[in-house]
């Protein structure tokens, strides 16, 4: 049985391993930053200098530098004494503690005049912490007042500790209300394009189903387009055999004997790594059952 449960354990590792190699053959392109770009932001700080494409650019680079999705606007706009630049709402900050598996804790509330100061703890998933205040005026409040400048010193801690940990030095949305004359605006980012992913090219005249054999049956067991799926398909008709409780061990290796002379003109097509991926399952196969017939000899 333990066997059996080993091959079943193979079988789902094999199926994984593939599942990956196909998604591995998506491209998503790298954002370069325009030159022009990069001028306007280290001489002047500024965005107000760019047109709207550059700008959208620029927001798409630093979604990517830091790995956030932009379909959900994790940034907004903020004009303040004739600049424009990028602070992070609350979007950017569930990202980040979602992407980095991070912890926030408060370990400090204190009352400093007409000052209520919250203290917070960000641990990341490596063990590293980072620690940040969020500080606002409570002076004169009462009430329901009292309790949202308290929820807003609380959540503002969060955010600052939380960018801080990650490391962007940058506004963060409840900074933002608190500054004077300051404007903002929401860009309008499209959604990004549809990934494209390469269709898998079959083996050089190969031009018909790859097919897997199983003895007792003149039609394919089964049908599949490359030679990877292939490799998957048979390992799942082996399993079946393996795992069947009307056959017996010793009949179970005559079988899969009979398995691999059915499928040997398709195994010989195989190439590199299909090929090897195959031959690993023959040999655990093989060694497999040979203990399982020893240990029912034994019994």
């Amino acid at each position: 049985m333990d066997d059996v449960v080993r091959f079943d354990v193979l079988l789902r590792k094999l199926e994984r391993r593939y599942k990956r190699q196909e998604e591995s053959r998506v491209e998503i392109q790298k954002i370069q930053l325009d030159p022009k770009i990069q001028e306007s932001l280290v001489l002047k700080g500024d965005l107000s200098g760019l047109d709207s494409n550059q700008k959208k650019e620029y927001y798409l680079y630093r979604c990517r530098q830091i790995d956030l999705d932009p379909a959900a606007k994790p940034f907004d706009l903020l004009t303040l004494n004739g600049k424009e630049v990028l602070y992070a709402n609350a979007n950017a900050t569930q990202q980040l503690c979602n992407k980095h598996k991070l912890s926030t804790q408060i370990t400090h509330r204190e009352k400093v005049d007409d000052i209520y100061i919250v203290s917070v703890r960000c641990t990341g998933a490596d063990g590293r912490v980072s620690e940040n205040q969020g500080a606002v005026s409570i002076a004169g409040m009462a009430g329901e007042k009292l309790a949202n400048a308290i929820l807003k010193a609380t959540t503002k801690a969060i955010r600052r500790t939380v960018l801080s940990h990650c490391g962007l030095g940058m506004l963060d949305e409840t900074e933002v209300d608190t500054i004077p004359n300051a404007a903002k605006s929401v860009m309008d980012i499209p959604p990004p394009p549809p990934l494209k992913i390469e269709p898998v090219q079959p083996t050089e005249g190969m031009n018909k189903p790859w097919k897997v054999f199983i003895p007792g049956k003149e039609e394919a067991y089964s049908e599949w387009a490359t030679p990877g799926n292939w490799v998957t398909g048979f390992w799942d008709a082996v399993d079946r055999l393996t795992k069947s409780q009307k056959v017996k061990g010793e009949e179970k290796m005559e079988l899969f004997k009979k398995m691999i002379e059915l499928n040997i003109e398709t195994s010989n097509s195989l190439e590199g790594k299909d090929y090897a991926e195959y031959e690993g399952i023959v040999k655990r196969t093989q060694e497999g059952l040979a203990r399982y017939v020893n240990n029912m000899e034994r019994i």
